[in-house]
């Protein structure tokens, strides 16, 4: 199977998720947003798209992110399978009809979410713990749509992760990270290392110490899925 990366940011890419579907024996092609690259105009070779992170926010007045909510609002109706990673998606709830929102909270670490109902029955979360540690750098959040159906949450920033259509997924949290990405954003990000500051940094990488591992294991579970259900749909 064929898979296309959306990628805005040199530091930000498909990372573990994309080494999972190669693993797998799949192709995965990237853009790069950033560098002015474009999706092919026909897609009908691809059986997923990925939209991954990037310091580009949701609302910005951008040729590159009107561009880009265009698409995957057509990759949506098109019932093309889809995961977003933390801006991707972001883009994909605008596209769904959401807002994009200061996050209530400025998630920066490692953070718990929880499981939804709904998440328990789902294709993906149902073979994920009903509480797990994840990744997060991100200060915006996104409202809920009637389209969205919430599958992971957590009391201070409620909307974690959601599922569109079939196989379609947004994420507000970072599986696919490993421990040389972490040391790259904190490197980058000037304004994050002041919020943290510097004891904050110290439990941020004793936490990616302790959690790291178990993450990627929860990516590794939900990527097979995943493409499972990619290799089910086209058959």
């Amino acid at each position: 199977m064929n898979f296309l990366i959306l990628q805005h940011l040199q530091i930000e890419p498909g990372a573990y998720i994309a080494e999972l579907i190669e693993a797998a024996g799949h192709r995965c092609r990237v853009v790069r947003r950033d560098h002015g690259e474009c999706w092919p105009v026909e897609m009908r070779d691809y059986h997923g798209v990925i939209v991954m992170g990037g310091p580009q926010s949701a609302n910005d007045q951008t040729t590159m992110i009107s561009e880009e909510i265009t698409f995957v609002a057509q990759m949506l109706a098109q019932g093309m399978p889809m995961l977003g990673v933390c801006l991707g998606a972001q883009l994909m709830a605008r596209a769904a009809g959401a807002a994009i929102i200061p996050s209530p909270l400025r998630e920066l670490g490692w953070w718990p979410v929880q499981r939804t109902a709904a998440g328990s029955d789902d294709l993906l979360f149902s073979a994920l713990p009903a509480e797990m540690q994840v990744f997060q750098w991100h200060g915006e959040s996104f409202t809920l749509s009637d389209r969205m159906t919430l599958l992971a949450t957590h009391p201070e920033v409620p909307a974690q992760a959601f599922r569109v259509g079939v196989l379609q997924y947004g994420m507000q949290f970072h599986l696919e990270v490993d421990a040389a990405i972490i040391a790259d954003w904190i490197a980058a990000g000037a304004s994050e290392r002041a919020h943290l500051g510097s004891d904050g940094i110290a439990r941020l990488l004793a936490d990616t110490a302790r959690d790291l591992a178990t993450a990627r294991a929860h990516c590794r579970t939900l990527v097979t899925a995943w493409l499972q259900g990619c290799e089910n749909a086209g058959a």
